[in-house]
């Protein structure tokens, strides 16, 4: 079985986490919310709290990940960018060519922790500058470079999810998800 583990900050957005946290549980992967806070509730960008699963520093070693997902909201990607704890471990993630994923203002992680420089990566259009400067921005919906990952926001994370399930359990878990959500 395949493990995700879904990184929760202050301020993120709640689409973009729990539709890819449901998506990645209909495509049998065994996925984990993680708070990089000292607490288990986190707080959304629109205030709505959730629980996670686990704390960051209760897990010692994810290197049983198969992925580690950011998800955007502002201000959540600023505070998973300033969490020195969140880059070190996203970092070795991506150098031991497991897979990556950043949506919305998320990439910016991706900048802060000099990942993946020179690949090309999409993000919010309120990134867009700042990406362009390190990486090949392409504006695309899903940008896939390599064992990395990134969406523009918010509006394509259930396609994004389904992309990432492929990638990870492959076309049969695609056309369960689909059959299950009624996309055709």
């Amino acid at each position: 079985m395949k493990k995700a583990y879904i990184f929760l900050a202050e301020g993120f957005e709640v689409i973009e986490a729990l539709a890819a946290y449901d998506v990645f549980c209909r495509s049998g992967i065994d996925v984990k919310t993680v708070s990089v806070d000292n607490k288990k509730q986190v707080s959304a960008s629109n205030k709505i709290k959730v629980e996670a699963d686990k704390l960051i520093l209760e897990i010692k070693d994810f290197s049983d990940a198969d992925l580690l997902y950011l998800p955007g909201g502002y201000p959540g990607y600023e505070n998973l960018a300033n969490n020195s704890k969140v880059g070190e471990i996203v970092k070795k993630h991506y150098e031991n060519g497991k897979l990556l994923a950043a949506i919305c203002g998320a990439p910016t992680v991706l900048k802060k922790n000099k990942i993946g420089l020179g690949k090309k990566i999409t993000s919010h259009s309120c990134c867009k500058d700042e990406m362009s400067e390190n990486y090949v921005y392409t504006g695309s919906p899903i940008e896939i470079d390599g064992n990395l990952i990134t969406s523009i926001g918010a509006g394509h994370t259930v396609d994004f999810a389904i992309k990432i399930a492929e990638i990870l359990c492959g076309d049969e878990a695609v056309k369960k998800i689909k059959n299950g959500m009624e996309l055709k």
